[in-house]
């Protein structure tokens, strides 16, 4: 079972544009909605939060500990910038239990060395940094690791079928979709491009000079 993550959060009674306040202060407005109960107003430290997403654990199951309030089991769903700071400005959690089946994009980490690369000198195209997948919500992983070394040859291609999921989770994602791929080394596409260019130029009769008086 994956590890839950814990975070301190209070009941929230500022709404609205007054909640620019609340972020002065150095806490996050959210929202917490979902299971057909009705949404709860909240407010969590920016540094509690911030702390789990350098850790990656806001992929996880998340229990938010409510003073003088029952805990909620949560997932972060939506997370709002400042276009301009950055600054996380709002969150939206979603109530999940623990056994409910949820879906879910994970990220992929890329293991190992490609000898398509190492050897013959290839390009590694990563076409997908999250593969889609159902599973209960307990098991959400931070990551997904996928193997990349049977990649030995140039358009060696590892598809969604080719990552290894346990029987606790459901690939979602399109079987065929390429994940990772190992292209040709642009320095021999840039070589094809000046014998192309020069075979043109050959094949140009040059203008004639102008000998008119």
């Amino acid at each position: 079972m994956a590890e839950k993550v814990i975070i301190e959060a209070t009941p929230r009674t500022v709404l609205g544009k007054a909640a620019k306040r609340l972020r002065k202060e150095g806490l996050i407005p959210a929202n917490v909605y979902g299971h057909h109960v009705e949404p709860v107003a909240v407010q969590l430290s920016a540094l509690a939060f911030d702390r789990l997403r350098r850790q990656h654990d806001t992929t996880k199951v998340i229990t938010l500990q409510l003073a003088d309030h029952p805990e909620e089991t949560v997932l972060v769903r939506h997370v709002q910038h400042n276009a301009l700071s950055d600054q996380i400005i709002h969150i939206d959690f979603t109530r999940v239990d623990e056994q409910e089946r949820i879906e879910s994009k994970v990220p992929l980490n890329f293991t190992g060395a490609a000898p398509g690369v190492k050897i013959h000198g290839g390009v590694m195209l990563h076409l997908v940094d999250a593969l889609a997948i159902e599973c209960a919500a307990s098991d959400l992983v931070e990551h997904l690791d996928v193997d990349i070394s049977s990649l030995t040859e140039i358009d060696s291609t590892l598809y969604a079928r080719d990552i290894p999921l346990s029987s606790k989770y459901t690939l979602l994602a399109d079987p065929d979709e390429p994940i990772v791929k190992i292209a040709a080394p642009r320095v021999e596409e840039a070589a094809e491009a000046v014998t192309a260019s020069e075979t043109t130029s050959a094949g140009t009769p040059a203008a004639s000079e102008n000998t008119g008086a």
